[in-house]
């Protein structure tokens, strides 16, 4: 039996859910929340971008000889928003906009 393709194409979020839950996924938003959270700690304002832009760099360099991999722009947003659901000291911590899911038609 063959599996039937959905109606529609997932959303940006439905994607990020099913990546998060990845290895890789799993260990960007872990090492995502340990950077946001020593910048809490410490009192210093950061945003989400500063921090992809960092994980960006580390995995460029850390992981440059072997696979290639790539942070998505698209997923930055539901990041720092996963962040301050997982961690209750974040709650808060990024500056986020009204989420706005719509399904291509």
């Amino acid at each position: 039996m063959t599996e039937q393709m959905p109606l529609f194409p997932a959303t940006p979020a439905e994607k990020f859910v099913a990546w998060v839950h990845t290895p890789q996924g799993r260990f960007i938003a872990d090492r995502f929340i340990k950077v946001a959270y020593g910048c809490h700690k410490r009192g210093v304002k950061i945003g989400a971008m500063a921090i992809w832009e960092r994980l960006r760099w580390n995995v460029m360099l850390s992981w440059a000889g072997g696979e290639a991999y790539k942070l998505n722009n698209n997923y930055r947003s539901h990041m720092a928003r996963f962040a301050m659901d997982r961690e209750p000291a974040l709650k808060g911590f990024f500056e986020t906009r009204e989420k706005k899911e719509t399904r291509h038609e």
